[in-house]
Parts: C-alpha cells; structure tokens; sequence
C-alpha cells in the first residue's frame, strides 16, 4: 500500500479550492455588473484648439564690461558702470546679472561685469558704435547680446486670450447640445489646459557677437525700423461635458419588478 504525505495532499487540494471559490463567486460579481448602483453620468470628451502669435517690440540688451582698476579708482568704478551702461541706453532699467573681481599680476583690479536690460527697438540703433566709443585703455565695453524672444508678460497675456477662446468654444458646444438634446441639460465637468509655445520667428534677430559678413542684413547691426519678432502659440484644451444618465428602464407596473415574466 502507498502512502500519501500530508503536505503533497495539502498542495494538491489547492488547485481544486480555489477554482472552486472562483465558480462560487461568478454569481456575485454576475450580478454588481448587471446593472447601475447609485447616479451615472453620460460623457462627451472634446479637444479644442486656439493659436495665437505673442509679438514683442523690445529686446533683451545684455552688455559685458572688463575694467582695469588701479587702487585710488576703484571707489569711482560702480559711478563708471552706471554711467557706461546709461551711455549706451538711457532711461532703461538696468540689471547687473554678473560680477566678478580679481588682482592681476601687475597689481591692478579687474573687474568684469554682465548687465542687462529691456530696451525698445527704437533704441537700439547704433547700440555698437556706442560701445566702441565707450571703450578706452582700461575700459573694454561690448555688446553680448541682443535677444528679441518675447517677455514672460507678453506670453502670459497671449495665452489669457487664447484661454479665453477656448472658453467661448466649449460654451458654443454646450448651445449645439441643448438644442439636440433639450432634455438632457450638459454641463462642463472637466477642462484641462494644455499650452504649446514654439518660436517660428517672422523676422528674428539674435545678436551673439555679431560677424562682419552679417552685419549688411541688418541696419546699424541693432536693428531696423518695425521689426516684429513673433512667436506662435498653440493653446489646447481637453473638455468634458456630462449629464446624469437616464435610470434603467423597468419592466411592468408598480410592485411587478420581482414577479416572472408571462
């Protein structure tokens, strides 16, 4: 005679419990999915699309100072910056992003210092002439860079609009639906914003120490009259609409639901 071990017996009945606690719960599950438990809601998705151009007529102007301070110099240097950047353009406001100071080995004070500011376009004609004029033994002026991409402002104020728009579509959507469905009353449940700014410059111009064989392209190498430099903006929107779904319809008259069908 061949004895069974408890545990191989135990491992085997497994398989058989299981797939019989699994027959024994389909008529359960059968019946949560037969029908709806509590408000349902019908749902349209949309996806609507506004575009738009964010346009600047200012630039980002960012000037590079080195100076070579000898020690009776150096409390009239912050005076000389400040006077150098105001010779270049005036009645702008005016941003030190950069500064750094070492001792050579001569025994002089460089100094090196990054400033920017936002300049209008009308200002920036002979910008570089300026810079050369403003340079002396000691003195280095020179133009970084010259950067037309639009302010956060500016974008921000495009993508308002364009949040605008989409509003007035979804509540055009909302008029189609209550005029084919009057009874069913939609409401936005849901919008959710998505913005897509890609710069395709119209007439762009970046500045980034500017080549000899360019400068012909542009006037006075700062730029011309009426440059507008553009970039698109795509602003999208992922919208649902809802109403609360029709109940199930029931069969028979009151108090007939549970009786057998004739």
């Amino acid at each position: 005679m061949r004895l069974i071990a408890p545990s191989i017996a135990r491992h085997a009945l497994l398989p058989v419990l299981a797939g019989f606690l699994l027959t024994a719960s389909l008529p359960a599950a059968q019946a949560q999915t037969m029908g709806r438990t509590g408000p349902a809601d019908d749902e349209i998705v949309l996806r609507l699309e506004a575009e738009g151009w964010v346009e600047t007529q200012t630039a980002k102007l960012i000037v590079a100072i080195d100076m070579a301070l000898q020690g009776g110099e150096m409390a009239d240097a912050r005076a000389q910056v400040t006077q150098t950047l105001d010779g270049l353009v005036a009645a702008v406001d005016w941003r030190t992003t950069r500064f750094s100071r070492q001792m050579d080995s001569a025994g002089l004070e460089r100094w090196q210092v990054i400033a920017e500011a936002r300049v209008p376009e009308a200002k920036l004609a002979g910008v570089h002439d300026k810079a050369k004029t403003a340079s002396k033994p000691g003195l280095s002026v020179r133009i970084a860079d010259i950067d037309f991409t639009p302010t956060l402002a500016e974008h921000t104020e495009v993508e308002s609009q364009l949040r605008a728009e989409l509003y007035r579509q979804t509540k055009e959507e909302l008029a189609r639906l209550a005029e084919i469905f009057p009874d069913r009353a939609y409401r936005v449940r849901m919008i959710d914003f998505q913005s897509d700014g890609m710069p395709v410059p119209r007439q762009a111009m970046m500045v980034r120490g500017m080549a000899a064989e360019s400068a012909p392209a542009m006037k006075d190498q700062a730029g011309g009259e009426g440059l507008s430099v553009s970039r698109r903006i795509v602003q999208t929107a992922t919208v649902i609409l809802g109403t609360t779904a029709p109940a199930p319809e029931r069969r028979g008259g009151p108090g007939q639901e549970g009786k057998p069908k004739p």
